[in-house]
Formats: structure tokens, C-alpha cells, sequence
């Protein structure tokens, strides 16, 4: 197996992962707001579900930007770049990346420090819950967002280098299969 495609298996079994943890983040969250908000009107409101809510949507947020960094769907200056020279491109590439990847080491580094700091603390409403638990996802979500930058580095590197962008590919890719169907549909009536 080559390497890229070791990189594309990774890539796919990443995505599923965290296209599954996101979906159970956030049908929990939802769940635990509708059953709140439903609970408080039967007059016995849940003491714990906006402590629990907010951890949740952290959570939310980094698995999920984790998801956005291997589809490389967070927002950037695709165009522009694509509008400069191959060197520049190139080097404003590598550049971002190095940016990037660096600043989520040091966040993974320093809160799996912090979480060292929590020791056995518990959240206010729930104290069988540890705050290292409930905080994990700052250092779980800094390694795989530097994971899944890695591995969507290739397919990357390939558009820069051609001057192209995510957004041109994916207008190709639908004018394409918009004509495919145009020609299955024209052969189907005669």
C-alpha cells in the first residue's frame, strides 16, 4: 500500500470517527436542552444541565473543528493564494501550515497542563464528574485537529500546487456529474 493511500485510510476512518463523535455530541445536547426545557415547565427543573450543556458544546466545537480541518472546510484565503505565483503559493502554504499545526501543539500541550492542574476537582452540579474529564476535549481535539491537518495535507499541497482551490474542484466535480445526467437522461428519451 502506498503512502498516500495509507493517508487516505486514515483519513476515512478519522472522518468517520468524528463525523459519528459530533452526530453523539450533539444529539445529546440536544436531547439534554429538550428534556430541560420540558422538565422546568413540570416545575422540576434539571439543577445540572446548563453546566453540562456548555461542556457539551465544547466539545461540539472541537470535535467539530477537528471534522472541518480534514475536509479543510474552515474559512481561508483559497482564491487569493490560487492568484499568486507557484512559489508564492507554495511558500504561503507551508507557511499556514506550519502556523497552524504549531499554535494546536501548544494548545494541546498547554491544556493537557491545565487538566495536570485539575487534579480531582469536580463540575459544581455533578461532582462525580471530574473537570479533567469534562476539559479533555481542549487536548483530545488540539492532536486530532493536528492529525486531521496532516492528513488532508496531500490532497492540499496537490491543489495549491495546480493553482486551484477546494471550492473550484468540488464546481468541476458537480458540473460534471450534472452533465453525466444530462447525457443518461437524453439517452433514456430516445
Amino acid at each position: 500500500m502506498s503512502f498516500l493511500a495509507g493517508i487516505n485510510t486514515i483519513s476515512n476512518v478519522l472522518e468517520k470517527v468524528l463525523i459519528a463523535i459530533s452526530m453523539t455530541i450533539l444529539l445529546s445536547l440536544s436531547a439534554i436542552i429538550i428534556v430541560a426545557v420540558f422538565s422546568r415547565f413540570s416545575g422540576a427543573s434539571l439543577y445540572w444541565y446548563d453546566e453540562v450543556s456548555a461542556i457539551l458544546l465544547a466539545w461540539l466545537t472541537f470535535y467539530g473543528s477537528a471534522l472541518c480541518a480534514l475536509k479543510r472546510a474552515h474559512m481561508g484565503f483559497g482564491g487569493l493564494v490560487a492568484k499568486m505565483t507557484p512559489v508564492a503559493r507554495k511558500a504561503i502554504f507551508l507557511l499556514s501550515e506550519v502556523i497552524v499545526i504549531g499554535f494546536f501543539v501548544v494548545i494541546a500541550w498547554a491544556s493537557y497542563y491545565i487538566l495536570q492542574i485539575f487534579g480531582d476537582e469536580t463540575l459544581t452540579s455533578l461532582d462525580f464528574i471530574t473537570l479533567a474529564f469534562a476539559q479533555s476535549a481542549l487536548p483530545i481535539g488540539a492532536v486530532l485537529f493536528v492529525i486531521a491537518q496532516l492528513c488532508s495535507m496531500p490532497q492540499a499541497w496537490a491543489l495549491v500546487s495546480k493553482g486551484s482551490t477546494r471550492e473550484e474542484e468540488e464546481i468541476e466535480e458537480a458540473i460534471r456529474d450534472a452533465k453525466e445526467e444530462m447525457k443518461e437522461v437524453m439517452e433514456a428519451v430516445k
